[in-house]
């Protein structure tokens, strides 16, 4: 198969792939999965309440191992769901040149600022004002809010960063009205050859989609610069913002039963959990985005100038949306669905 057709059968896979997705065949798919997964979530809730009774009336080496274990369990499975976080960190690391090691760092610090914030509320709210559980469950409604409104305005900070980028790099590579071979010395510096170990002048502004004769690359692509740490940042606090249902509910078991800290360590071993679920969609992710470019590369040599920040641009704009359609749709007070019914 010649390198130029793997592109576009990739490309038709991916619209069939959502052409399916989007029909009500794939939509009726998608709500039994997604129902599925909240009465195994709903399962696994009262599991962990009783391992938690469990251990409060024996404290066995056994009932701590198997706390400890239901509550990873828990993670992976709860991680596994739909959710928002995972949407952020799918679209962020298929659209920007991050390293697979990076991506491993954001999913693993989300995976346990949510669990830091689900103990931090739960503190406050049952241990500090006397709330139930379920009233605090219901009380988070407007952390969620806050994490997607966090979303939406790490989109529109990614959009205005790859717009500027855009920007700044037509102003770079807009032809000079002085003529070429017109460079003042001043404009000018010694480079080395790679190949010879001499020294060729080449201008100081000079710009380039790749190597020139000097052998170097002179445009420095938008998605390897040194502002990667503040947009994980910003990612890891959007996603992490949001508790999770469950680390709240073995929290309030906990506090209820006067085993405190053994709801803190399950809530810990939950993150762990999570953790290895985001980390897995972060490494196929990362591995998928280098596999397409690759196929694209080897289609076309020539690399458009400023693909990287369109591809930027592009996330920025699919997170915002994904942002607002979660404020819109997200009821203010109502309680998750996972904690309705009888926990026990």
């Amino acid at each position: 198969m010649s390198g130029r057709l793997k592109p576009l059968l990739l490309a038709l896979a991916l619209l069939l792939l959502a052409a399916v997705l989007l029909s009500p065949v794939g939509q009726g798919l998608w709500h039994s999965l997604v129902t599925g997964i909240i009465q195994q979530q709903r399962t696994l809730h009262r599991g962990l309440a009783g391992a938690m009774m469990a251990l409060s009336r024996r404290e066995g080496v056994g009932d701590w191992l198997d706390l400890m274990l239901l509550s990873m369990g828990y993670g992976v499975f709860h991680a596994l769901g739909p959710g928002h976080g995972k949407a952020v960190v799918a679209t962020y690391l298929l659209t920007h040149r991050a390293a697979l090691t990076r991506g491993l760092i954001m999913t693993a610090s989300a995976a346990l600022l949510q669990g830091v914030v689900a103990i931090a509320m739960v503190t406050i709210l049952v241990l500090g004002l006397g709330w139930l559980t379920r009233e605090a469950m219901a009380g988070t409604a407007w952390v969620e809010k806050a994490s997607f409104a966090a979303v939406t305005a790490l989109g529109i900070w990614l959009m205005v960063r790859a717009g500027q980028g855009l920007r700044r790099l037509r102003v770079e590579t807009a032809p000079s009205p002085s003529p070429a071979n017109s460079v003042s010395p001043g404009a000018l510096r010694l480079t080395p050859a790679p190949s010879t170990g001499a020294s060729v002048v080449t201008p100081l502004d000079h710009v380039a989609s790749g190597p020139c004769h000097c052998g170097r690359t002179h445009h420095i692509d938008p998605m390897t610069s040194g502002r990667h740490w503040r947009e994980m940042t910003a990612a890891i606090f959007s996603i992490g913002l949001r508790p999770c249902s469950g680390a709240v509910m073995v929290l309030g078991v906990a506090a209820m039963l006067g085993f405190w800290w053994a709801g803190v360590l399950a809530v810990l071993a939950m993150s762990v959990g999570t953790a290895l679920s985001t980390s897995l969609l972060a490494a196929l992710t990362v591995l998928a985005r280098v596999r397409m470019a690759h196929l694209f590369q080897r289609a076309d040599a020539r690399r458009p100038l400023g693909l990287g920040y369109f591809l930027a641009l592009l996330g920025g704009a699919l997170i915002t949306l994904l942002g607002i359609a979660l404020l819109i749709n997200t009821p203010g007070t109502a309680l998750s669905p996972l904690m309705q019914g009888p926990l026990g």
